[in-house]
């Protein structure tokens, strides 16, 4: 087994018969596309080979990482993937639906360039699945081919010899250290990478993007998320965000080694319970072949844990009558003051307050506390289109101190969060100082916002594709712009947000 990463410039392949030269003692074959494969056992695998007329260029993967997740990159994603693979999506999405579950299964596109800045990036056999909750949805059939636009995930660790789920065609690997390889394989440090569409009909195309670097900028971890020119299976999809993923590669990347090794959560909402850490909550591994969701769903440590650590929060927050000393050895609870601030005043409605969904949480190995990391950011800023607020304020008609779940339309379930948000709760200082921090920043002014919104229309406004292409954007307006209103889905503009927000928060919180 090979496992490739192959570069080419954009002026493009390079000349047919043109005869590589014996690299590095080792003699490469010279195929259809005469672009040069890399034996992995030649080369360590923290390195990407590429290579051009001028002979071999190495390339740090972090290095790399860098550069695709650069404000100012273009990037292009294609996915080179066979109609029959598309069609096993599509029923692997149909058997788990009828089974009120979601397909586990990754399908194999042969291959996946990364065109970043110019530059050719290929891996060869790398998983893909559907993506997503209530955005999944019927996406392909053998005579439209793709007609909605759907999320997706890429695994560029997948070693495809489930006999579960390939049958005969799973693969048989050579040796032990093969498939060990594989199972280690990363591109750009990343094991997996997220590829979500522009499912609210944000015409600005960077809410997301702009409220996961809002976290960053104050100090709590968030994810990178950052636009591409996306194609799957030769069918141009439009301007999708990818993300880095949440996982034990993300906790080492922005916490410190002296708390590695905790116990990392993705909280969500089940059929059954919201992830309102109450007594009613569950926690465990979730087994989609099962249709078995947990409310706490275990992504690292599932050989050794025993849930110990997520058990003590939700016993603490329970407790009657419980102290602000008890709470601050369980939680960060700083940092959640500073997350749920940074929640309100980005006007976030799918959030651990407003949803009680949508965050993952994480132990940290060297005190035990739980620590809150933001997650698909997507209904903020303005958005309306998603419908969890009817009244289409997007929590600027609202006191930051609210008793109020927007989903649920009852009182605030989330007895953690009622101590930084309600009024008498032990950190609402901290939360409303944080608060008004945030609405005097600059995140909160469109000309901070323009930094973000110019770059990306110039790279990727070619890149819009009609929202008659696909059922799911039909009547739809998909173009770039920084308006709101009727004609522009129905969302607020940045500016009319921002203004209202900032004016909002200024009516409750004194100066």
């Amino acid at each position: 087994m090979t496992i490739s990463l192959h570069y080419s410039e954009e002026r493009g392949l390079l000349p047919m018969k043109k005869i590589i030269a014996c690299i590095i003692a080792a003699s490469l074959l010279l195929v259809a596309m005469t672009v040069m494969e890399i034996n992995p056992e030649r080369f360590d695998s923290d390195s990407i080979f590429v290579d051009d007329e001028s002979g071999i260029e190495e390339f740090d993967q972090q290095s790399l990482y860098d550069e695709l997740f650069d404000l100012n990159s273009v990037v292009q994603i294609d996915v080179n993937i066979s109609k029959e693979e598309l069609a096993k999506i599509q029923q692997d999405y149909d058997y788990y639906l009828a089974k009120n579950s979601k397909s586990p299964i990754y399908r194999k596109a042969d291959s996946v360039t990364f065109t970043i800045n110019g530059k050719k990036y290929v891996i060869e056999e790398v998983g893909i699945r559907m993506k997503g909750g209530s955005s999944r949805t019927s996406y392909y059939n053998d005579i439209l081919g793709i007609y909605n636009i759907v999320s997706f995930k890429l695994s560029f660790d997948q070693a495809f010899d489930d006999a579960r789920y390939y049958s005969a065609a799973a693969r048989e690997w050579k040796n032990d250290e093969e498939r060990e390889k594989r199972l280690n394989r990363t591109f750009a440090t990343l094991k997996s990478l997220e590829l979500k569409w522009n499912s609210n009909a944000d015409n600005t195309y960077v809410r997301s993007t702009y409220m996961e670097e809002m976290f960053k900028d104050f100090g709590i971890c968030a994810q990178k998320c950052r636009l591409a020119d996306c194609r799957i299976g030769g069918c141009k999809m439009g301007v999708y965000r990818f993300l880095e993923p949440v996982d034990e590669i993300f906790i080492k990347r922005y916490m410190p080694e002296e708390d590695w090794g905790g116990d990392l959560y993705k909280a969500r909402c089940t059929q059954y319970t919201p992830a309102n850490y109450s007594l009613m909550n569950t926690y465990g591994m979730d087994s989609r072949n099962n249709a078995v969701f947990y409310n706490f769903d275990l992504k690292t440590n599932q050989q050794t844990s025993n849930h110990e650590s997520i058990k003590r929060l939700i016993h603490v927050v329970n407790k009657e009558g419980v102290t602000r000393e008890e709470l601050d050895e369980v939680a960060d609870v700083d940092s959640l003051a500073l997350f749920c601030a940074i929640n309100f005043a980005a006007g976030n409605l799918d959030d651990m307050r407003n949803n009680y969904n949508n965050h993952y949480v994480y132990f940290r190995k060297s005190d035990g506390k739980a620590y809150f990391i933001p997650y698909d950011c997507e209904v903020c800023l303005g958005i309306t289109a998603y419908g969890i607020d009817s009244s289409g304020g997007c929590l600027t008609d609202e006191s930051p101190y609210v008793d109020y779940n927007y989903r649920y339309k009852t009182g605030q379930e989330n007895k953690l969060v009622r101590q930084i948000v309600l009024e008498g709760g032990y950190y609402v200082d901290q939360y409303a100082a944080y608060l008004k921090d945030i609405c005097q920043s600059k995140w909160l002014t469109e000309e901070n916002y323009l930094n973000y919104y110019s770059v990306a229309e110039k790279n990727y406004s070619d890149s819009v594709v009609s929202p008659y292409n696909f059922l799911s954007t039909v009547g739809k307006n998909m173009e770039f712009s920084m308006n709101g209103g009727e004609n522009y889905n129905g969302n607020m503009s940045i500016d009319e947000f921002m203004t209202k927000m900032r004016a909002n928060v200024d009516r409750y919180i004194s100066q």
